[in-house]
């Protein structure tokens, strides 16, 4: 029984590390997405596409790194590809939730940002943290 006990304790201290970060995080962008006006207007063109290029790149990188901690060869050797697809789904249904909050809209412009951010943050991730 001890061993359960400590297994367990060891997989939630690693749930906590690693994927907790991830799912906050993930968790504050629907908060925000949820919002009619989560910004003040503000008159620089694109701001808000730039704006959705740095959440995704740090979704990448939280995203990265949640994969890469797992025991699973076929997730952590791929944490790469798992991490912008990861990115590019959430920004799928960041879109689609959008759709339904008055005064935002669902872009597929913002789509492609979220993917290109994801796939930074997935590359800055791998390169920068090697085990």
């Amino acid at each position: 029984m001890p061993y359960v006990q400590g297994r367990m304790q060891a997989l939630i201290k690693k749930f906590l590390k690693y994927w907790a970060p991830l799912y906050l995080y993930a968790g504050i962008i629907f908060y925000i997405s949820g919002q009619s006006h989560p910004l003040p207007p503000i008159s620089i063109p694109y701001f808000d596409k730039f704006l959705h290029l740095i959440e995704y790149a740090v979704f990448g990188i939280l995203a990265g790194r949640a994969f890469k901690s797992s025991p699973r060869e076929v997730l952590y050797k791929n944490f790469k590809i798992l991490a912008v697809l990861a990115a590019v789904a959430y920004g799928a249904s960041d879109e689609f939730h959008q759709f339904f909050v008055a005064c935002r809209t669902c872009d597929v412009f913002d789509l492609m940002i979220d993917f290109i951010g994801g796939t930074i943050g997935a590359i800055f991730y791998g390169r920068h943290n090697r085990i």
